[in-house]
């Protein structure tokens, strides 16, 4: 399933995501998440992103963050927060 993240990816957006994720994590298959969109996140916004990718490795499903922003992968490298998402791609992979 392809998934697309919003543009913003902060505490504001925090709960209409939260909803969105639960949709993605309900149906079959590998989820890739597409981040090509995000312009602004702050900790609660990669915080919740974190959640998504551990319940799904938890549960054994196949999950990838493709086409990160260059802000958004920034966050997840300051947060030391790499290994959650297996890495990160450079922008634009």
């Amino acid at each position: 399933m392809y998934c697309l993240l919003p543009e913003s990816l902060d505490i504001s957006t925090v709960l209409d995501v939260t909803t969105q994720y639960q949709t993605w994590f309900a149906q079959q298959g590998a989820v890739e998440v597409s981040a090509e969109n995000v312009v602004r996140v702050d900790a609660a916004g990669i915080q919740l992103l974190s959640c998504l990718f551990i319940s799904a490795k938890k549960n054994r499903r196949e999950i990838y963050l493709i086409k990160p922003t260059q802000l958004l992968t920034e966050s997840i490298q300051t947060l030391g927060l790499c290994e959650v998402f297996d890495g990160i791609a450079k922008v634009g992979e």
